[in-house]
């Protein structure tokens, strides 16, 4: 067991030499870029020493760590704090060549735990610009309006009010023998589960509140992706303006969305269509 209380240790002094070969580079010292680029790259170093170490990389700005920063968002790693690290200092340094990298990212990326990385990413995509992340952005957009007309084509509406029930039991509701009912439906699950049904501990044993595997994360990303098409800003209207003359099915929201980015773009008021 003493070796599990060195980690922290050892990561706070990873940390602290990094910290100390920045210092080094700031004041000339040249040499420091290559060991801090390469600590990126080495799985056996400290998790957190490499993350410090990707943001440091985006704070300095040069191109030269892109290779390596570009491949680690390739690396297979469970943990995705470092991967965000990465995106962010790509984004900082400003090299589009990594935009179809960060596109391949999201491809890897659906889960509904990966949430925060695929939200780095728009971001970073929208700060990056250019056609490609446009045409990235706007497919991802276009996913996430199906995923949220899948989600209320799934609700239950009742047959004769046509009112959304929460199925099959409302938090509070009582059977006809006053027992509290708490039985819900999660379709990622396949079916319905009571609390009790539900995994307690994850497989990292941490506790799992059933009702947190019920957030929906569609939403708020689908605006961090709407945020980051305005600010690729002017290469992203043709590229809005072909998909919406190309694709051939489309929701009536996607393309008021689509329309409304380009006015937004544009600054100008956005036209309603019938």
């Amino acid at each position: 067991m003493g070796w599990l209380l060195l980690l922290p240790l050892l990561a706070l002094a990873g940390c602290t030499n990094i910290n100390q070969m920045y210092a080094k580079y700031q004041q000339g010292d040249e040499a420091q870029f290559d060991r801090i680029t390469e600590i990126v790259s080495r799985p056996d170093y400290p998790y957190a020493t490499r993350r410090k170490a990707a943001q440091i990389l985006g704070e300095i700005g040069d191109p030269r760590a892109v290779p390596i920063l570009r491949r680690a968002l390739h690396d297979y790693e469970q943990r995705t704090t470092l991967k965000q690290d990465v995106v962010r200092a790509l984004a900082q340094i400003g090299d589009t060549s990594a935009v179809s990298d960060i596109g391949r990212l999201l491809d890897r990326s659906l889960n509904t735990a990966d949430a925060d990385i695929r939200m780095t990413a728009v971001a970073a995509l929208g700060d990056l610009g250019g056609d490609k992340s446009a045409e990235i952005l706007v497919n991802a957009l276009r996913y996430y309006d199906l995923l949220m007309m899948r989600e209320e084509q799934r609700a239950y509406r009742g047959v004769f009010t046509g009112e959304e029930q929460s199925y099959p039991f409302a938090p509070g509701m009582v059977d006809s023998l006053g027992r509290p009912q708490r039985g819900f439906a999660n379709p990622s699950m396949g079916g319905l589960l009571g609390d009790e049904q539900y995994p307690q501990i994850s497989m990292f044993g941490t506790q799992i509140d059933p009702r947190e595997m019920q957030y929906n994360p569609t939403p708020e990303e689908r605006e961090k992706t709407h945020e980051a098409l305005v600010n690729v800003g002017v290469d992203a209207v043709p590229v809005i303006e072909r998909f919406i003359s190309d694709t051939g099915m489309m929701t009536q929201t996607l393309r008021q969305e689509l329309l409304a980015i380009v006015s937004e773009i544009n600054g100008v008021p956005p036209v309603d269509e019938p």
